[in-house]
């Protein structure tokens, strides 16, 4: 509720300008991975990673991939960013 209770983002999504990482899963019973997509379409040059078989949480299994994820994208911001 509290999603749709905000209102859109889109245009201040829209003004993200930092390297960015988009996870969603592919089964999220809450909010639909097309949402996911729409908002990695909004942040110019993010990265979009959809995970096979995830809901609405991070299950352990899957951090391994998400750190690995979230390790390239740092290093996209360069030395000294942030």
């Amino acid at each position: 509720m509290a999603i749709h209770a905000s209102g859109d983002r889109a245009e201040a999504v829209r003004g993200i300008r930092v390297p960015a990482l988009v996870v969603h899963g592919d089964s999220d019973p809450l909010i639909d991975v097309a949402a996911g997509r729409r908002t990695a379409q909004l942040i110019e040059g993010s990265e979009l990673l959809i995970i096979p078989g995830m809901g609405h949480d991070l299950p352990r299994q899957i951090w391994p991939v998400l750190a690995d994820a979230v390790g390239k994208v740092a290093g996209q911001a360069g030395p000294g960013a942030g």
